[in-house]
């Protein structure tokens, strides 16, 4: 499988990374998070890949979840997400552990 990268970016998604994102409804927002589910990387989860599309979730400091849509045949994100900084290590999210009522 081929990387994941950000949009128009040399840059890798990696798990844990710090980035900025828009919300599906205050779309003129950017918002804190990180990234919580990587497709091929993560434990396969149904709501983040099916019918030939994948997803990668980022999680917001807020406790929200949002899934980021990784262009078909393209291998990146939608530019809806902006890389910060790598992983310092603290905790973060995963899909597991979100109520199934913020999906």
């Amino acid at each position: 499988m081929q990387a994941i990268r950000y949009f128009e970016s040399d840059t890798d998604v990696q798990l844990g990374d710090h980035v900025l994102y828009r919300s599906a409804l205050l779309w003129w927002r950017w918002k804190p998070g990180r990234i919580s589910y990587i497709p091929g990387v993560s434990e396969v989860h149904p709501e983040m890949e099916h019918d030939g599309l994948q997803w990668v979730g980022v999680s917001g400091t807020d406790g929200t979840f949002r899934g980021i849509l990784v262009e078909p045949g393209a291998s990146y994100i939608q530019r809806s997400v902006k890389f910060q900084t790598r992983s310092d290590g603290s905790r973060f999210l995963t899909p597991s552990e979100i109520p199934e009522g913020e999906w």
